[in-house]
């Protein structure tokens, strides 16, 4: 759902809704479903609000000896509007190029392996002793705790213990 200025005559009759063009230099409106991507639209009706007296002043210069006026109301469901707002750039690449993300998930699934195992209770316990504090007072994350644990075996193996 999303907030757009609807314009009207004079006469409350409704034209269509709000987009501007040439960087925001002309004011004009659509009542054709599929631009209303062009269209001013907010989240929020504040956010709306916001820029309210701007447009309305500027639609007045714009319109003048014509009459009428802009009011915030929720524009119709745009499919259009709602996909791209919902999803980030990145997300919508992904989405277009599916097949590239995957091979490149596995490929790095590869070099990275993702190991699981289930340690005993008496492990359990040892581990969370063996837990440092660091300098932000948090513990150390499993996944870190086992790391520096595996690299502190390693260092004594290659020492000869």
């Amino acid at each position: 759902m999303y907030y757009g200025y609807r314009c009207y005559t004079e006469d409350d009759e409704p034209m269509g809704w709000l987009y501007t063009a040439h960087q925001g230099a002309d004011l004009n409106y659509t009542d054709n479903a599929d631009l209303f991507h062009w269209c001013k639209h907010w989240k929020t009706k504040k956010g709306a609000e916001k820029n309210f007296a701007h447009y309305q002043q500027q639609w007045q210069l714009s319109h003048r000896g014509k009459g009428g006026y802009i009011k915030i109301e929720i524009l119709p469901d745009v499919p259009a509007l709602n996909e791209k707002s919902n999803r980030t750039s990145q997300q919508q690449w992904d989405a277009k190029n599916a097949k590239i993300v995957k091979q490149s998930k596995a490929k790095y699934d590869q070099k990275n392996p993702v190991w699981s195992f289930r340690p005993t209770p008496e492990l359990i316990e040892w581990l969370n002793e063996e837990r440092w504090d660091k300098e932000d007072g948090k513990p150390e994350t499993n996944a870190q705790l086992v790391i520096r644990k595996l690299n502190k075996l390693k260092k004594l193996e290659c020492q000869g213990y």
